[in-house]
């Protein structure tokens, strides 16, 4: 049976769920130093907890990754599925998916971006996402949080796997390292006009999906929206996608539900929009 996804956990559930996700922070990093030992012929970027070892400790994951592939089964009848970590039997996957080898490097590269912003940001901490939006992407997920902003720090990780598996660009080291430079950013203040609204919201409709982006990505980034459209049309099960305002798309993708064209969405605008 599947795990209750995050989003539909009660208060106990998510408490549980942090319990847990925070358990498997110190054995995930272990083996991802084993393994990352074991796979490369010659050293690679030491796991040494500094800032600039974050991008070529991501093009060494970022390349096995690509090396794995995809999951022969469906995830259905993934028979590794209980061996995940929690924090992926709790999400959001579809298939094709990541095989748990890939999986199991995601996780331990989670540890390992932890200990990066947490010596960074020394007053951030794990707890249950919260917002007073109850539909918000991270509601009742295990988050890095100060006052000021939380984390999901398994999302683009994964986002990248997921491109790797569908044969398009993963993110590359340099973009890691800007995006956790602006995590740190963003954990040690609110940046000053920036709004913590959700980037973007979906509503299903009858046939379709509506979907309004923060009104401030389209005006101080205008350009931007047309990429969006450009590469979601260009996704499998995507009929069309139609803008028919400055911020309001309709989007028609049969196969997909209003949780998975959210997360798509949400972590596309957190890879591209500048820092």
């Amino acid at each position: 049976m599947a795990a209750t996804l995050y989003e539909w956990m009660t208060p106990q559930q998510a408490d549980e769920a942090l319990r847990r996700f925070v358990a498997e922070r110190v054995p995930a990093l272990q083996r991802l130093r084993s393994a990352l030992a074991d796979h490369d012929r010659a050293p690679g970027a030491p796991l040494d907890g500094t800032l600039e070892s974050v991008a070529p400790v991501w093009e060494r994951i970022a390349g096995r990754c690509a090396e794995l592939g995809v999951a022969p089964e469906t995830l259905e009848n993934d028979p590794t599925r209980d061996s995940w970590p929690s924090w992926a039997r709790h999400g959001k996957l579809v298939d094709p998916h990541p095989p748990a080898p890939t999986l199991a490097l995601l996780d331990g590269f989670v540890s390992y971006l932890a200990e990066v912003l947490v010596a960074a940001v020394p007053g951030a901490h794990w707890r249950i996402g919260e917002h007073r939006i109850s539909d918000h992407p991270l509601l009742n997920y295990p988050v890095l949080a100060t006052d000021h902003h939380q984390v999901f720090l398994p999302a683009l990780p994964l986002y990248s796997a997921y491109q790797s598996a569908h044969g398009r660009d993963p993110m590359d080291g340099p973009e890691m390292l800007a995006h956790t430079r602006r995590t740190i950013s963003a954990l040690r203040r609110a940046a000053p006009g920036v709004s913590q609204e959700p980037l973007v919201s979906v509503v299903a409709e009858v046939g379709c999906f509506d979907v309004g982006l923060r009104t401030d990505i389209v005006e101080q980034h205008p350009a931007l929206l047309e990429r969006l459209v450009a590469e979601l049309v260009d996704r499998d099960g995507v009929g069309s996608v139609h803008r028919y305002g400055p911020a309001a798309l309709v989007v028609d993708v049969p196969d997909w539900d209003e949780l998975r064209l959210k997360l798509w969405l949400t972590l596309w605008l957190q890879r591209h929009l500048p820092g």
